[in-house]
């Protein structure tokens, strides 16, 4: 399955029309886009280097849509029903969040007319519109460094954060393989980002040793981890919401050791955070990693130390 780059798997989705245009790009550059985007009756477009760009038949990227490849509506039908491998019934799940994780570690989002029930909550979208490609990306050893100042002297708790975009679950993802192939690991993937799970085997490398939640509801499947699975760290992405700190308490006040990521933009805003600023007053931490973003992303520039000896 490795033996394949993440964005071969992501052509196998697109008609054989769009998927020229891609080959015609040059291979290094083809293997800097991070998103293909396809939007009904307009341009074919791909984000490389953090910027969207139209891509031509001959595989230019344009800042101008003119010349670009057009997407039709059979081109996003047909992206559509590869994704959901033609059984968009058999994942009503996905349908109702707006995306799917597919072969490779890819994820495909959409969007266009939302179906709801009588409460107004959405259970289906039709007459799709747009769709987001996003090539999954391993950065293998871009936690060693956190890795070896949290987890040298043994297991520890430890939050990772950054504001948006600085590479936390990247880093994560790495701490899990890292970690994986040493301890029990739990992992919480709620969104399907961390293991990026197809057909039941994960798409990227999270350790030998590492069990994973996919797709569960966080709290339901912290608890869950700690009564069947007997981890020694569970691995969350993103804690944020009240309602996930009766859980996470139990598990550690069973022993369990946390690593998880939050949104802050310095340590001092790390601390306001509702839930992790709780488990951090009551000593549940033993480190907190900042991350940088633009040209520091996902780079260790500050590193905390929460309890003495």
């Amino acid at each position: 399955m490795r033996e394949r780059s993440k964005l071969s798997y992501a052509m196998a989705l697109l008609p054989d029309r769009l998927k020229a245009a891609v080959l015609s790009a040059g291979q290094g550059e083809r293997e800097k886009i991070t998103e293909l985007r396809l939007r009904r009756g307009r341009s074919l477009s791909a984000v490389l280097y953090g910027r969207e760009y139209f891509l031509t038949y001959d595989g230019r990227f344009m800042n101008s849509f003119e010349g670009a490849v057009e997407v039709t509506a059979e081109d996003i039908s047909q992206v559509f029903t590869r994704a959901f491998r033609g059984s968009v019934h058999s994942f009503p799940r996905e349908m109702a969040q707006g995306y799917i994780t597919c072969e490779g570690g890819n994820r495909v989002g959409f969007c266009g007319t939302a179906v709801s029930d009588r409460v107004g909550e959405v259970t289906s979208v039709k007459d799709i519109s747009s769709i987001n490609i996003r090539i999954a990306r391993e950065v293998l050893g871009c936690a060693e460094a956190i890795f070896d100042r949290a987890f040298s002297d043994g297991l520890a708790s430890l939050v990772i954060a950054s504001p948006p975009c600085g590479g936390k679950t990247t880093v994560l993802r790495d701490l899990c393989r890292l970690l994986g192939e040493r301890r029990r690991v739990s992992i919480i993937d709620e969104r399907g980002e961390l293991a990026s799970v197809y057909e039941g085997e994960p798409q990227n490398d999270v350790g030998a040793r590492s069990d994973i939640f996919n797709a569960y509801d966080k709290s339901a499947a912290v608890v869950t981890a700690v009564k069947v699975m007997s981890p020694d760290v569970l691995v969350c992405d993103e804690i944020g919401a009240k309602g996930d700190l009766e859980a996470l308490e139990y598990a550690l006040n069973s022993g369990v050791r946390l690593v998880c990521t939050c949104h802050a933009a310095d340590f001092d805003d790390l601390k306001k955070r509702p839930a992790v600023g709780r488990l951090m007053k009551q000593g549940y931490f033993d480190f907190a990693a900042m991350l940088g973003t633009g040209a520091m992303c996902g780079r260790l520039t500050a590193f905390y130390k929460l309890k003495d000896d």
